[in-house]
């Protein structure tokens, strides 16, 4: 239950900065959804070891993993003279490891990598 309040609470948070939620137009977000009815091993295998939550599937709750990016950048045209490029991308997966739900939240997480690197992100 404090796993759901704290994830509700981040993605409220997130709202109000400006993330766009499975934006379905990001290329970030068609290439995670590829994922859905994989093994998340497979995934974790692809994307690399998650940076910043995993939580394994029990009988009662799903898994979970995260993977998330953020980086300033400077010499854009902001204020403050840098703009912020995050990317967070979860997995849901059951007990037998089959994803079955993926979501993103982005923003400008596109500019972050190049077509090639998708590629590898991509199932």
């Amino acid at each position: 239950m404090k796993i759901i309040l704290v994830l509700a609470l981040f993605l409220s948070g997130c709202a109000g900065m400006g993330y766009d939620a499975d934006d379905d137009e990001s290329r970030v977000h068609r290439a995670a959804m590829t994922w859905v009815g994989a093994n998340v091993e497979e995934m974790v295998q692809a994307w690399g070891e998650p940076n910043n939550l995993r939580i394994d599937a029990t009988e009662n709750n799903q898994g979970l993993v995260r993977w998330r990016d953020t980086r300033r950048l400077a010499g854009t045209n902001t204020s403050a003279g840098t703009s912020s490029y995050t990317c967070i991308v979860e997995a849901y997966f059951g007990m037998d490891g089959t994803i079955n739900r993926v979501e993103t939240m982005t923003n400008n997480c596109d500019a972050l990598y190049t077509e090639e690197q998708l590629a590898r992100f991509t199932r």
